[in-house]
This record gives C-alpha cells, structure tokens and sequence, in this order.
C-alpha cells in the first residue's frame, strides 16, 4: 500500500526503530523530507500510527519530486526537500494506552538530550502527561515532535 492511499486521520505519530518519536500534522510534512532522510532510508522500518490508532510500517521510500518552491533550491533557504510516497505494510490497530508508552520510551530514548541533567524534573513531569492524555492526537500536542525536514 502507498501512503496516498492510507487515508490518514492526522496528525499521525512516527516511531522508529531506534525508539525516535518524528510527528506528521498533515499530508504535506508526511510526504516531504530532506536528502539525508531520502539517502540513508531513515524512515525505513518507522512506524506510523494516526489518531484513529490504525498503524502502518514503513517499508520502504520512493523519490516522486521536488517538493517546495523554485526558491527551495537555494540552500539559503536549507537543503533541497523532495516529496516522497511511502510503500507502505499495514499492522493491527494500537491502543491509546500503547501508543502513550512508546511515547514515554522515545521520550527516555532522548532524555538526556533534550532535558539535561538540570531537567529532570521537567522530563518526569512530562512522563506524567503523556499517562494523562486521552487521545493520540493530544499525545502530539503536547511532545509537539520534529518531522526532521531537512534531515
């Protein structure tokens, strides 16, 4: 399956396999990364989950253009983005209460890069409210994950 045919209820979360959490709020940002993403196939093997929790992997991803403007070229304006479809394998809905601990093994994954030793209060509390949300999609609100772009 093709993601242009997943019909995703966004925003949609990306777990990868080394427990990374990437954040899609739409079509656009799902179907657009930078050349590093696109050559050393970082999405193979990332797990979508949308908010309706129906879930995808990653098998592989497949150049279709340029994404962006003409003025994208410019590398003043970062590296060239290309859009992309993914091929895509379908996998057994997840519940809430799943997606909320990968959320909190991807954040543990990063704890100590994006906290610090001086934040770790901050990263407990955090925890906390991911074990709080109700939705998948309050799930991203509140980690408000990078789509890495121009990676």
């Amino acid at each position: 399956m093709q993601s242009s045919e997943a019909h995703f209820s966004f925003p949609v979360l990306g777990f990868t396999p080394d427990r990374e959490i990437w954040g899609f709020p739409d079509m656009d940002r799902l179907t657009k990364c930078g050349p590093r993403t696109l050559k050393e196939g970082v999405q193979n093997g990332m797990e979508l989950i949308d908010t309706d929790g129906r879930r995808w992997r990653v098998l592989s991803v497949r150049r279709t253009g340029r994404a962006g403007s003409v003025l994208s070229l410019l590398w003043i304006f970062g590296p060239p983005q290309s859009r992309i479809e993914q091929e895509l394998e379908p996998l057994p809905v997840v519940s809430l209460e799943e997606v909320q601990q990968r959320a909190r093994d991807a954040m543990e994954t990063s704890r100590i890069d994006y906290y610090g030793e001086e934040g770790q209060a901050e990263y407990r509390s955090m925890i906390r409210k991911i074990g709080k949300t109700r939705s998948i999609s309050k799930i991203y609100d509140l980690l408000q994950p990078d789509t890495f772009e121009s990676y």
